[in-house]
């Protein structure tokens, strides 16, 4: 955030954190149980999973968020008619501030499994909480002092990959860099790390981490939890895309258990996006995570849950039980369910380019964010792509920094990219187009790209740049290789097949698994657009009711026979 600029608690405070009166209280009652806090007494702590939200009935809870050596920084006060809470109690998850009473206090405890309940059935209470939840978590994000520590140089790949998967999750972290930072240089010494073994992460909960895997940091954080093997969900969604968190929001709010897996982040490629302009609704534009972010929480809302970064890699038949499916996982833990939707979406094309993984993750970028924007700031960057997400990233780049090359192997940018954008960027004076041009060669050492070589394929004329940031939004290819083994029918570029493409009379979006259904960018012959993948995702929960309701036929009648 610029130094200029006002934090959102002090643009929108009445609505974060608005007040609700007595008679609103009462009807939050039967949601909770009511609770006598003594003076001092701690109500929630950073990286412990809290009660859920409290309600003020009467006294003074004080708000704080901790730093990196204990220090706490008041958030709020909240007195009689407040209510304390934000994202991570709508899911459960561990607190990411500390709570304790100033005065003796009356709380009503609404617990995190029946914030769902009052959200949907006091509809007019529900959107006032709903919003405070999300502008506080805003709130965090935009103070940098909340959630876990990551301690390491600014530039450094595993400091760029933590950052950006928290960032990508939509959860606070500070950044330290031992370069430049006084407090970087204390926790080193106060840890005894060398400086060799950076990045360290420190979680709230005091357990400090030594350049930990995604999975290990989300479990630390409390992000992961074990799945209940016991349990069969009405539909599991492999994938939280566009498609996947659609259909988790229409699912969940029809009434069916569904849980969404993902093996990195929610929001998928559409997540990567700079801002998306034609999506139906936002004629101004909005941010492809900012939308995403809004889908993730929409679904949980209603109740689904969310398991992220779980990696699913097989899917199986189940032996039996009312559980049609095995979903497995790569921590060995499965999932049951009566049906399936494949939203797994596809993986980055990378460059065939020798030396392309030895720059990966510090000078390569496959996402342009403002975490890339602000480490490329007043530089030189180069972008290889021309489609829709390419010509996003190349605008909000060329906000950030001093010039884009953007090259592109067709003879015309128009012939995949939207028109606003090919005239926006025509209009940009730091932006230069090379149609019909490669990326031959990338030079660099230790990690750090130092220079780009690129050739105009018609004349052979080879160019060299030092440059040292290259995006690349060249296409992806189906997220299909976990289902080799599932049976699922696949085409010739691994795209799944689904309806009248499967079989004449096939359900639309079913796959050849009865049962399976496939939507979004995986799916054979998808429109790959976000607004399509959230069409897909509505219409699949339709189909699947007609599945369950068949499948149910089908169990009582076997039921019947068997007794």
């Amino acid at each position: 955030m610029a130094p200029s600029a006002r934090s959102v608690i002090e643009t929108r405070y009445e609505q974060v954190f608005p007040r609700l009166d007595a008679a609103e209280i009462q009807r939050l009652l039967r949601f909770g149980e009511m609770r006598t806090c003594r003076a001092g007494e701690r109500l929630m702590a950073a990286g412990e999973v809290g009660p859920g939200m409290l309600v003020i009935v009467s006294g003074e809870v004080a708000v704080t968020q901790r730093g990196p050596f204990g220090l706490d920084s008041p958030i709020v006060t909240h007195g009689p008619g407040s209510f304390m809470g934000e994202l991570a109690q709508l899911s459960g998850r561990p607190s990411l501030v500390d709570a304790h009473a100033t005065r003796p206090a009356d709380v009503l405890v609404i617990p995190s499994r029946r914030l769902p309940d009052v959200l949907v059935a006091e509809a007019e209470v529900g959107e006032r909480i709903m919003r405070a939840l999300i502008l506080r978590r805003v709130g965090l994000l935009e103070s940098g002092i909340s959630g876990p520590v990551i301690v390491g140089r600014a530039g450094h790949p595993d400091v760029l990959r933590l950052a950006g998967f928290l960032s990508r999750n939509g959860h606070p972290y500070q950044r330290l860099d031992p370069d430049t930072d006084s407090c970087a240089t204390a926790v080193v010494e106060r840890f005894r790390v060398e400086l060799s073994q950076l990045p360290i992460v420190l979680c709230p909960d005091g357990h400090l981490l030594r350049n930990p895997g995604e999975v290990e940091l989300a479990g630390c954080l409390g992000l992961l939890r074990p799945i209940d093997s016991a349990r069969v969900y009405d539909v599991a969604i492999v994938g939280a895309g566009p498609a996947g968190l659609a259909a988790a929001v229409y699912g969940a709010s029809e009434g069916l258990s569904v849980l969404v897996l993902d093996c990195r982040a929610f929001g998928g490629q559409a997540g990567a996006s700079a801002r998306i302009e034609n999506y139906l609704g936002f004629p101004t534009g909005i941010t492809g995570l900012a939308l995403m972010a809004r889908a993730f929480t929409q679904a949980q809302k209603f109740g689904a849950e969310m398991a992220i970064p779980d990696e699913v890699v097989d899917l199986a038949r189940s032996d039996g039980g009312d559980a049609r499916f095995q979903v497995c996982l790569a921590n060995g833990e499965r999932v049951g369910a009566r049906a399936v939707v494949i939203a797994s979406g596809a993986r980055y094309r990378r460059l065939a380019v020798e030396n392309l993984a030895a720059f990966e993750g510090s000078g390569v970028h496959y996402w342009a964010s403002p975490l890339e924007g602000k480490l490329c700031a007043g530089q030189e960057v180069a972008l290889v792509g021309a489609g829709n997400s390419a010509g996003q990233a190349a605008v909000y780049l060329a906000s950030q920094v001093a010039r884009v090359s953007l090259l592109v192997r067709g003879k015309d940018l128009g012939a995949s990219m939207s028109r606003y954008l090919v005239d926006r960027i025509v209009g940009l004076r730091n932006v230069e187009v090379l149609l019909q041009t490669e990326v031959v060669a990338l030079e660099g050492q230790g990690g750090a790209l130092g220079a780009i070589r690129w050739r105009h394929v018609p004349s052979g004329e080879e160019t060299r740049r030092a440059i040292g940031h290259l995006f690349l939004f060249i296409g992806a290819d189906p997220n299909t290789s976990w289902l080799s083994r599932s049976g699922v029918a696949l085409d010739a570029k691994g795209f799944v097949r689904t309806g009248a493409d499967v079989t004449s009379g096939r359900r639309a979006l079913e796959t050849s698994l009865d049962g399976v259904f496939a939507i979004g960018d995986v799916r054979c012959g998808s429109i790959k657009r976000v607004a399509a993948a959230v069409g897909e995702g509505a219409q699949v929960i339709s189909t699947i009711h007609a599945h369950l309701a068949a499948d149910g036929g089908r169990h009582r009648a076997a039921d019947a026979t068997a007794s």
